[in-house]
C-alpha cells in the first residue's frame, strides 16, 4: 500500500465517523461539540474517534435518542471523548469505553464519578492494574495482598493513593514487609471494570 491509498484510508475514517454521527439523533450535538472543541486531535486520532462512534452506534439499547440529547450526557461524552483519543494504551481504552457505557445507562449521570475513573486510570500503570487483579476485592477486613514480599509496595501504595485501596495504619508486632490494605467502595466499583481485560498496557 502506497502512501496516498494509507493517507485516504486515514482520512476516510473521521468521514465515517460523522456520517454516523448525523444518522444519530442527538450525537450529531455531542459529536459537533466534540470537533469543534478537539478538530485537531480528532483528525490525528481519526481511527480511535471512529471506534468511540461505533461504540455508541453499535449500542442503541443504551444509547436510546432521549439519553443522546440529554445535555448533561453529551457533556459527559465530549469528556470522555478527549480523554479515549489521547489514552495511548488499548486495553485501557477498552476500559474507558465500559466506564462509558455504565455512565450512559445510570439513572444519576450528574453524579456518576466517570471523571474519577478516567482520572485513576489515567494515573495506573500496567503493573497497578495486575496487582490490583490480585486484591481481594470481597474480604472487608485488613490484609495482605503479598505476604511476605515487599516487590508490589509502591504498586499497592498507588492504589491507596488514588483511592481504590485503604491503608490500615494501626500498630502491627514485628516487621511487616507488605502493608494491610483493603478494597474502598470506589475500588470495588473500579474493579468491576476491568474483567475481560487481560494485557492492560
Amino acid at each position: 500500500m502506497n502512501k496516498k491509498d494509507k493517507q485516504i484510508i486515514k482520512d476516510s475514517a473521521l468521514v465515517v465517523a460523522d456520517q454516523i454521527a448525523s444518522n444519530l439523533p442527538g450525537l450529531n450535538i455531542a459529536w459537533g461539540l466534540s470537533k469543534a472543541l478537539y478538530g485537531v486531535g480528532l483528525k490525528l486520532r481519526e481511527q480511535r474517534a471512529l471506534e468511540w462512534v461505533e461504540m455508541v452506534r453499535d449500542n442503541p439499547s443504551v444509547f436510546t435518542e432521549d439519553i443522546l440529547k440529554d445535555t448533561t450526557f453529551q457533556d459527559g461524552f465530549v469528556y470522555a471523548l478527549e480523554n479515549f483519543i489521547r489514552e495511548r494504551g488499548g486495553n485501557k481504552r477498552g476500559i474507558m469505553k465500559k466506564v462509558f457505557l455504565d455512565y450512559a445507562g445510570s439513572a444519576d449521570r450528574e453524579n456518576f464519578e466517570l471523571e474519577r475513573f478516567y482520572n485513576v486510570l489515567d494515573l495506573l500503570n500496567y503493573e497497578d492494574i495486575r496487582v490490583l487483579r490480585n486484591v481481594d476485592v470481597g474480604r472487608e477486613d485488613f490484609h495482605q495482598v503479598y505476604e511476605d514480599t515487599k516487590d508490589k509496595n509502591e504498586n499497592i501504595y498507588n492504589l491507596v493513593n488514588v483511592g481504590i485501596l485503604m491503608s490500615d495504619y494501626s500498630s502491627r508486632v514485628g516487621p511487616i514487609a507488605a502493608p494491610f490494605i483493603k478494597t474502598t467502595k470506589f475500588g470495588r466499583d473500579f474493579v468491576k471494570y476491568l474483567t475481560n481485560e487481560e494485557n492492560d498496557k
